[in-house]
Formats: structure tokens, C-alpha cells, sequence
């Protein structure tokens, strides 16, 4: 059947508008589609004005620097003449610095005000950063915290994901936010890697790599910047590149099968950029910095070679932050090393000092960097800013969310939390808990930053169930050894971990008080014991191996905890699988 020329004249017209961009919109897509791209998406931009951007500029698009707004106003006395001596191009907002300097002011009002001020003195919109790979309610509490990576895993629902991208998206652009720091496509190979943990979506390429698609997928379809990271992949070894260089010390053949399917199919999937991290890949590597193998950020093997030569990739390379402990030491300084980064290959480097702009433009100049260098970088940021309408400035810097948006966040919270809880072991067929069998709980919470406030939502739900529920925060063996069978007052213990990295820096495992809580908890009846972890899925099989009763839930958040206890009470079935394997034997 023929079509109209005015019908295929708009047929053409709606491919070329959705299929370019993802579909790009503020109105939320279906979950019944992942958007999957029609194509490989082309890197190339068709506007060139980039190439009449003076030396200066041209640096500043290379650059995502923290927003330290005071700092900058102080360089001549405003932000206006600020940006007139560093035209940077993108903007991290940390927030710790806005909270710092807020001044009585509500940070969320902060925020716009400040990047009103940017974007005014700036030639092109501002690149406006953040990671929020929980949403943006971890962070300020108007908004939403959603579930984490893992529980997508568990979950094994690419809508899911999609919906998951859609949802942090669609919250972040309403605070100005258009480039996000994740999906994280790490593979949580190594049960005592710190870093990664409940982050990553699975142990498994396999698995992962469809919830990766979908989620990336989720973010485009709100014409928001993806960043898949941290390339060539972390997971496999217990360093913490926040404080060492760590290492995918895999062999070529299993890199190949893993990591390297996983970053080539998201790269054909359209990957909008990719962040190297300080991590090393010795199947890959061969030349030394003061003998020592450089992380990715430091390594034109990894980033030009493998990345963007054998892998074909276009788009944006950015580095990991530059203030991290696993890019240090491979020069005499942070300065250097961000000047480094960029020669070797990254096209934006996160978190440079401004001095990185009077170096590289001074090094350009003198021809020990090549302009053919920086004329690639700037190429590759054009062609992401024309991809996501970044190029001319708009009256509005924000989108503000729908009815329709909002609805979507909060069902998409709630369906991904109870499609991850996972049973892992039920030996004395306890679920459904029920008021009238253990009226008495305790949650023991097992965790550095864990209190009454951040499980509120658990005891809450409970109680409305008619439950009488307490809360212990990590009770020190010391002061409950010798009165352990007053606990015996309880019919049932929950013992709660949520030790996730950063909380404490320095190890997945337990230290100090959290160490002394299980103790206490381990001296009480096992068969009273509920063992739930709301983050590192293998904390039950290290901590609470003889419980009979396991539940790993990855996440914190009230949707989760609302999740949890439906489960519990047998209101929703556990149907998730787990993620990764569990009791590996690292771990006994």
C-alpha cells in the first residue's frame, strides 16, 4: 500500500526527530519499551561552530570543574569576569561546597540562582553534572532515593531499568542537571571489592548488559547525558581507587568475554560517554610511567588504542575525578596529572584545577601538545552537545516535573524494590511473620552510619501491622555480654547491615562498633534471628551464616524497607533471583 507523499513526508519527519536522539522528551515513555536505537548512533557533529572558539574555549569544553562559586567570584570580583578568563563548559555541582556556603539559603534555591549566573556569562549552555546513581534524594531530600544498581540485577526487568533511567533523569532536569555520572557497569567479580558492591547490577556480563542497555536507554529518552563507567572495569580486585590504583588483572580472553562485550555492545547501543577510571588493565598495557602501569586515566594504550581505535568509539572519554588516590603518584602533582590525562587521550577531565587551562593552552602553544589533540576532544563534545540540544541556549534551564513524572518516579521505586528482595533462606518456614506468632521485634542494626531515623520506615510498617518493634543501634558486646538473655524478651531479632562503601571508607567488611553489634547479635537465639541486609549482598553469608532466615534487600531507601516488610509478612512473593553468587569461597 502506497503512501501519501504528505505521509511520508511526516513519516520522515518523526524518524529523523526520534531516531537521531533517542526520542528525546519530556513526557515519559512506556516501560513496555527499552527505546532500544534504531541504529549506531553517528558521533559526528553537523555544527562546526565549535571550530571558531578561541584557544581558551576551546580548553574550557575539555573541563568539568567543581561549581565552587565563591572561589570564583573572588577571581576579579564576579562570575561574569570569571568566565570571561576561564570559558569553562561544564559545571559539577558538589554539593558539600553549596551546603558549605549556602548561608541560610535553601540549597535547592542555591543551585538554580548559581547556575542562572554560569549559564548568563557563558557562550553555550553549561554542562551541568552529577552522579546520583541513587537518585537525587540521597543527596537533597525533596526528591527521590531509589533503589541502586544491584536491585536492578535482582529485579531482572529491563522496563524496569529503562523506567529506573527515566525516573533520575526526569527528577535531575528539574534541578538543571543534563549530564548524570552513571549507569555503573562494573562487575561485582570479587566479594571483598569495596568500591563496587551493590553499585553493580551483577556478577554476570549476561546479566547485566540488558539492564545496562535499558537503563542508559531510560536517561537518552529524557535527553539526558549517560556515562557509562568506569572503563576497561572494576570488580576483580579489593583495591579502592579512591585511595590506589587498582586493577582488572583478568587475561585478554576473559577481559574480552566480560568487560570488553559488555563496553563494546553499550558503545554500539549508543553510548553517549564513557568514564575511565584508575584502574589498570595488564593484558592490555605494556608502557610504564616510572615503571609502574598507569591507570586508563593515564594510558593512551587503553583510552586511544583499545578504546577508541579497536573499539570504534566517538563519543566522549571522561576521566574519573583527578583528586582520587588511584591517579596519584604517577606525577609530581594533581595539576600534572590532569594535563596528563588529557594528552593521553581523555576529552573531558573531571574536577581539574584552573590551572589546568593556563598549562594546557601554554603547552598547545608551545607544540608539546598538539592541536590536532584538542580539535579531537572538542569534536567529540560537539557531537555529544549537538545529540542532546546543548548547543544553542535556552530561556529555561530547567524542566519542571509533571503529575505524570512524578507518578512515574514513585512506581517505579516501589516496583523495582519489591521485585529485588530476594529470599535467600527460609530453614524454619517463618514467612509470613504475622503480630499474633512474634507480636515483639528488635531491629539490631548493623552499620556506621545506621540510626533509628535511617530505618524509620521499616519500624513504621511494621507497627501499622500491629508489630511492637524497638530498635537497637549497634549494641556493643561490651556493654551487652552480660545481659544478652534480656533480649530473650523478643520473638524475633532482625539483625540489619547496611555497610555500604564510604560508610566507613576503607574495607566491605566490618570494623569497630559494627564488628562488637554482631557479636551481640550472634549471642542471641538463631532461631529468633532474621538476617536482612539493605546493602553488600555477601554480609549475610560472612556475618550470619547459621541464620535461618536471609533476606538481601541492596538498598536503604523507603521504598525498599516498605518492600521488605510486604515480603516478610507474605503480602508480595519473593520472586527474585540473585544477582551474584553467593557464598563464594573468598568468603569462608
Amino acid at each position: 500500500m502506497k503512501l501519501t507523499n504528505n505521509l511520508l513526508l511526516r513519516s520522515a519527519a518523526f524518524m529523523l526527530l526520534c531516531g537521531l536522539s533517542f526520542t528525546q522528551c519530556n513526557k515519559p515513555q512506556s516501560n513496555n519499551t527499552q527505546c532500544e536505537p534504531s541504529h549506531k548512533f553517528e558521533f559526528v557533529a553537523t555544527d562546526t561552530s565549535w571550530k571558531s572558539l578561541s584557544l581558551r574555549e576551546k580548553i574550557g569544553q575539555t573541563m568539568m570543574i567543581q561549581t565552587r562559586f565563591e572561589d570564583h567570584r573572588a577571581v576579579g570580583g564576579s562570575i561574569k569576569t570569571f568566565m570571561e578568563k576561564y570559558p569553562v563548559g561544564g559545571l559539577f555541582i558538589p554539593d558539600w561546597y553549596f551546603k558549605e556556603h549556602a548561608q541560610g539559603q535553601n540549597v535547592l534555591d542555591l543551585i538554580p540562582a548559581i547556575l542562572k549566573e554560569y549559564s548568563d556569562n557563558a557562550k553555550y549552555p553549561m554542562l551541568v553534572c552529577e552522579d546520583f546513581e541513587r537518585g537525587i534524594g540521597e543527596t537533597y531530600s525533596k526528591y527521590t532515593h531509589l533503589p541502586v544498581g544491584m536491585s536492578l540485577g535482582a529485579a531482572a526487568d529491563t522496563s524496569l531499568a529503562y523506567d529506573l533511567g527515566q525516573a533520575i533523569a526526569l527528577e535531575a532536569k528539574e534541578l538543571g542537571f543534563n549530564w548524570l555520572l552513571h549507569p555503573v557497569c562494573d562487575l561485582n567479580m570479587n566479594p571483598l571489592q569495596e568500591l563496587v558492591v551493590e553499585r553493580s547490577v551483577s556478577d554476570d556480563v549476561n546479566k547485566a548488559l540488558p539492564i545496562l542497555k535499558s537503563q542508559m536507554n531510560g536517561l537518552h529518552q529524557q535527553g539526558v547525558i549517560s556515562t557509562v563507567k568506569h572503563f576497561p572495569g572494576d570488580g576483580v580486585t579489593m583495591r579502592n581507587q579512591h585511595i590506589v590504583t587498582t586493577a582488572n588483572s583478568l587475561s585478554k580472553e576473559d577481559w574480552d568475554a566480560s568487560f570488553g562485550k559488555l563496553f563494546k555492545e553499550l558503545i554500539d547501543n549508543g553510548a553517549a560517554t564513557i568514564m575511565v577510571g584508575h584502574i589498570q588493565l595488564p593484558a592490555y598495557q605494556t608502557e610504564r610511567i616510572n615503571g609502574q602501569l598507569p591507570p586508563a586515566t593515564l594510558s593512551r594504550e587503553l583510552m586511544v588504542d583499545l578504546l577508541k581505535n579497536k573499539f570504534g568509539y566517538k563519543g566522549v572519554i571522561i576521566t574519573d575525578a583527578l583528586n582520587m588516590g588511584g591517579c596519584a603518584g604517577y606525577y609530581k602533582n594533581e595539576l600534572e596529572v590532569s594535563v596528563q590525562c588529557f594528552a593521553a587521550g581523555a576529552d573531558v577531565v573531571l574536577w581539574p584545577s584552573l590551572a589546568y587551562m593556563d598549562t594546557v593552552e601554554a603547552r598547545i602553544n608551545r607544540g608539546e601538545i598538539p592541536m590536532s589533540r584538542l580539535d579531537d576532544a572538542v569534536a567529540r563534545v560537539w557531537a555529544m552537545r549537538e545529540r542532546f540540544g546543548l548547543i544553542e541556549k535556552k530561556n529555561e534551564l530547567s524542566t519542571p516535573l509533571t503529575e505524570e513524572a512524578k507518578q512515574l518516579v514513585q512506581t517505579t521505586g516501589t516496583t523495582i524494590a519489591e521485585k529485588a528482595v530476594t529470599l535467600i533462606c527460609d530453614k524454619n518456614q517463618d514467612v509470613p511473620l504475622s503480630a499474633e506468632k512474634s507480636k515483639k521485634l528488635l531491629i539490631l542494626e548493623v552499620g556506621a552510619e545506621l540510626n533509628e531515623a535511617k530505618l524509620q520506615v521499616m519500624k513504621e510498617e511494621l507497627q501499622a501491622r500491629h508489630f511492637e518493634v524497638d530498635i537497637m543501634d549497634n549494641p556493643h558486646f561490651y556493654s551487652w555480654g552480660w545481659r544478652i538473655d534480656s533480649l530473650d524478651a523478643y520473638d524475633k531479632i532482625l539483625v540489619c547491615f547496611e555497610n555500604r562503601y564510604f560508610h566507613p571508607l576503607g574495607t566491605c567488611l566490618l570494623k569497630d562498633k559494627e564488628s562488637f553489634a554482631v557479636w551481640t547479635a550472634n549471642m542471641t537465639d538463631p532461631n529468633k534471628r532474621i538476617g536482612i541486609s539493605f546493602a553488600n549482598p555477601y554480609v549475610l553469608d560472612i556475618y550470619e551464616e547459621i541464620c535461618p532466615l536471609k533476606i538481601n534487600a541492596y538498598s536503604v531507601d523507603a521504598f525498599t524497607q516498605k518492600a521488605v516488610v510486604k515480603a516478610l509478612c507474605g503480602e508480595i512473593p519473593f520472586t527474585a533471583q540473585s544477582p551474584v553468587k553467593l557464598n563464594p569461597d573468598a568468603l569462608k
